[in-house]
């Protein structure tokens, strides 16, 4: 029987979840998820099943494209949460064809935006994405390690509730990845801690975790505060708390952090290749 290509959107989350795991069983950076983080995932990263790709092979799913949507400064974007073929339909270009059904109508909404993350050394998944149109944009680093704890007498340190969130963009030297973008973080508040740095009852610095996955999302030091140990005292403040720091998809083009988390003895623990696709 020839593979169907349709939506998500009648998929239930118990089959989704187990062809996902199936997918990623032997992948580089092996994954399994329980069905809760599943659906937080899917959640956080704003995937809509009505329009994320699926291959069949008659009623049984052996392919995906999770897709997450969004709207970033008045243009809607579209991310690749998730890629997966099981083991025994792979080599079919079904990545490809699951592109080729669903950009259409992606594009017949108003997304022309594509953005997806191939880990660094994935070739074939490389060269499938291309065909359809993505080429590399950024690349993006984890880090993880531990920061010695820091008192600095001028600086004060604390959790806070509520960030001006246009505000702290200026804080920025790069965009963050999907995972880590205000409206990401945003969807999952509750979860989310901020840690603040004041100096003279100035916001300097700040960075906020996940509490659930401990993972890093966002960290910044205003531009005339920096080299005086505030982004020091953040990651120390933050590896008190969870043991260690651990960064997600950190922009490679942000030297200045690089540099940092490289004194700090931060070590890349793996290394993505984002991918874009723009329609004029």
């Amino acid at each position: 029987m020839a593979i169907q290509f349709k939506t998500l959107e009648s998929t239930e989350i118990p089959e989704l979840l187990e062809v996902f795991n199936s997918a990623f069983s032997d992948y580089a950076l092996p994954m399994r998820m329980e069905e809760a983080i599943f659906i937080r995932k899917l959640f956080i990263e704003g995937v809509s099943l009505g329009f994320s790709a699926g291959a069949f092979d008659g009623d049984k799913l052996v392919g995906f494209i999770l897709h997450g949507l969004d709207e970033f400064n008045g243009e809607k974007r579209v991310f690749n949460a998730a890629t997966g073929v099981v083991q025994s339909h792979r080599g079919q270009r079904l990545a490809e064809q699951m592109y080729n059904y669903i950009l259409p109508v992606l594009k017949a909404q108003g997304y022309r935006h594509h953005q997806l993350e191939v880990l660094n050394g994935n070739i074939k998944a490389e060269r499938a994405y291309e065909k359809v149109g993505f080429r590399k944009s950024r690349d993006l680093f984890g880090y993880e390690g531990t920061v010695a704890p820091q008192i600095i007498p001028a600086v004060e340190i604390k959790e806070v509730k509520y960030l001006d969130w246009i505000k702290v963009q200026s804080f920025w030297d790069v965009q963050p990845a999907w995972q880590n973008h205000t409206p990401t973080v945003q969807r999952t508040m509750k979860d989310q801690k901020i840690i603040a740095a004041y100096v003279e009852g100035n916001l300097a610095g700040y960075l906020v975790y996940d509490t659930v996955n401990g993972r890093s999302k966002q960290f910044a030091v205003k531009k005339e505060y920096r080299r005086q140990g505030i982004g020091t005292a953040l990651l120390a403040n933050v590896t008190q708390a969870l043991g260690k720091v651990n960064f997600v998809n950190y922009d490679d083009n942000d030297k200045g952090a690089k540099a940092f988390f490289d004194a700090l003895g931060l070590k890349p623990n793996y290394h993505l290749h984002e991918m874009t696709l723009v329609y004029s």
